[in-house]
C-alpha cells in the first residue's frame, strides 16, 4: 500500500498539483532519493549510536527484515529520507522514514529485539505528517472539502503509539448547522472516527490554540537521504 501511495505522489509531482491540501516541500523540511541503499553509512550526527540504530541501518539496506519477516519496503524508492530520532525518551532511537521532503510514512521501533512499526495513527495522503515540538506525530487530513481533521500520536514508555488528541473543524456541507463547528477529544478510544459525535464542542478560538498547540514542527530532527 505504501509503494501505491510513493507512486501516486510521484504521479501528481509530475504533473505540478498537490494533492487534495497535502503539504507543499517548502512548507517543510524533508526527503531525497533511493538508487542504491546498500551504500547507507550512519551519520556521526544522529546522535547516540546504539544496536538499535545497527539493525535499522540494515533493515534500510535490505538485509535485515522486521517483526513480520518483511525486508525494507521503501528500498529503491526515490525521493527517501530517514531519521533516527529518540521520540519517547527512552535513550532508544526511533527510525522515521518519509519522502518527498514533506511526507512521513513510518516510525518504527527496535523492541524486545525486533523491528516494528510502532503503528501512529495516520488519516492518508491527503494532508500534512510531520513530528512536532513536543516529538509527537500529527497527522492532519485537510484533503476532504468541508472538514479539517488533525490527531496527535505519541509513542509511550512501551513503544506503542496512543493517539493522545484529535480536533476536527466542520464546515460547508459537512456542518449539519450551516456554520462552522468545531469538536475536540483528549485520548480517543480506538473507534474514535465512528464516534466523532461524542467529541467536545469547542470555539473556534479553542481549536485555533490546540493548532498552535501542535502544529510546530521540530526542527531539531536531521533528515538523511537513502542513496
Amino acid at each position: 500500500m505504501k509503494r501505491a501511495v510513493i507512486a501516486a505522489l510521484s504521479l501528481i509531482i509530475a504533473f505540478g498539483v498537490t494533492a487534495c491540501g497535502a503539504k507543499k516541500a517548502d512548507d517543510a523540511e524533508i526527503i531525497g532519493g533511493a538508487d542504491e541503499p546498500a551504500t547507507i553509512e550512519l551519520p556521526s550526527t544522529m546522535g547516540k549510536e546504539s544496536n538499535a540504530d545497527t539493525h535499522f541501518m540494515e533493515y534500510l539496506k535490505g538485509n535485515e527484515t522486521d517483526a513480520n519477516g518483511e525486508t525494507f519496503w521503501a528500498v529503491g524508492e526515490p525521493d527517501m529520507e530517514y531519521a533516527l530520532f529518540d521520540m519517547n525518551g527512552d535513550g532508544v532511537n526511533e527510525l522515521i522514514v518519509r519522502s518527498f521532503g514533506y511526507w512521513i510514512y513510518d516510525i518504527i521501533e527496535y523492541k524486545d529485539n525486533k523491528i516494528q512499526s510502532a503503528n501512529v495513527e495516520n488519516l492518508g495522503s491527503s494532508g500534512v505528517t510531520f513530528i512536532n515540538d513536543k516529538n509527537q506525530f500529527v497527522s492532519g487530513d485537510t484533503g476532504h472539502q468541508g472538514r479539517k481533521m488533525y490527531v496527535v500520536s505519541e509513542i509511550g514508555d512501551n513503544g506503542e503509539a496512543k493517539v493522545v488528541m484529535a480536533f476536527v473543524n466542520y464546515y460547508d456541507d459537512w456542518a449539519e448547522s450551516g456554520s462552522p463547528e468545531f469538536y475536540k477529544q483528549e485520548n480517543p478510544p480506538q473507534d474514535y472516527l465512528e464516534n466523532i459525535d461524542k467529541f467536545e464542542s469547542i470555539t473556534e478560538e479553542e481549536f485555533n490554540a490546540l493548532m498552535d498547540e501542535y502544529s510546530k514542527e521540530n526542527t531539531f530532527i536531521e533528515w538523511v537521504k537513502l542513496e
